[in-house]
C-alpha cells in the first residue's frame, strides 16, 4: 500500500481524498486480473494434467475446459473453472472395482460411490467403435483435483500476484 503524505488544508485532504479513491480503483482493477489470471493459469493447469494422465479419447474432455466469472465480491472477482464433458465425472474418480482399487484422494467431495457390487470382478461389456469390450472399470485419473491443488501452491499463487500487483 502506498504512503501519503499530507498538510492540514482542505485542499489537501481533499486531494489525499481523490489519491485514496484512485488507489481502491486500481486496486479493484488488478483484483479483477489477478483472479482471471489465476482462472487462465487453472484452465492450462488442468489441460497439461488431462494430457498427463493419458485422458484422451476423442479431446472433448480436453477441449471442454474453461473459465467463466462467478459473482463479484467484496475484494475482487471469482471464477470458476468447469469442464462442459459429460464423462469428466468418470475420468476424475474413476469406475468399477478398478476405482475402487485405484481411487481419487477425496470422494467426499461429491459423495463418489464406485459401482463395485453390481459388477464387481465380472466387469462389464459396452459397445465402442462398432465392436465390443469388456472393462472392471478405470482408475481415478484426479485430474481437476491436481488442478486446485496446483493452483493452491504459494508459488503459482506468489507469481501471478507480483505479476499483476508488482513486487512493491
Amino acid at each position: 500500500m502506498p504512503r501519503y503524505k499530507v498538510g492540514l488544508s482542505a485542499r489537501e485532504f481533499r486531494e489525499l481524498a481523490d489519491q485514496i479513491h484512485d488507489y481502491r480503483m486500481d486496486l479493484q482493477e488488478k483484483c479483477e486480473e489477478f483472479t482471471r489470471r489465476l482462472a487462465e493459469e487453472g484452465v492450462a493447469i488442468a489441460k497439461a494434467n488431462i494430457l498427463s494422465e493419458e485422458a484422451i479419447y476423442t479431446g472433448e474432455l480436453l477441449n471442454s475446459m474453461d473459465f467463466e466469472p462467478g459473482d463479484i465480491v467484496s475484494n475482487g472477482a471469482s471464477y470458476y473453472i468447469y469442464t462442459a464433458c459429460p464423462w469428466a465425472k468418470f475420468v476424475e474418480f474413476g469406475t468399477g472395482i478398478v476405482g475402487s482399487e485405484n481411487s481419487h484422494p477425496d470422494t467426499s467431495i461429491v459423495g463418489w460411490k464406485y459401482d463395485t457390487n453390481k459388477h464387481g470382478e465380472k466387469g462389464w461389456h459396452y459397445f465402442k467403435d462398432g465392436a465390443w469390450h469388456w472393462t472392471q472399470g478405470m482408475p481415478s485419473r484426479p485430474f481437476m483435483y491436481n488442478t486446485a491443488s496446483e493452483l493452491r501452491s504459494m508459488n503459482t499463487i506468489a507469481n501471478i500476484a507480483r505479476e499483476v500487483f508488482g513486487s512493491d
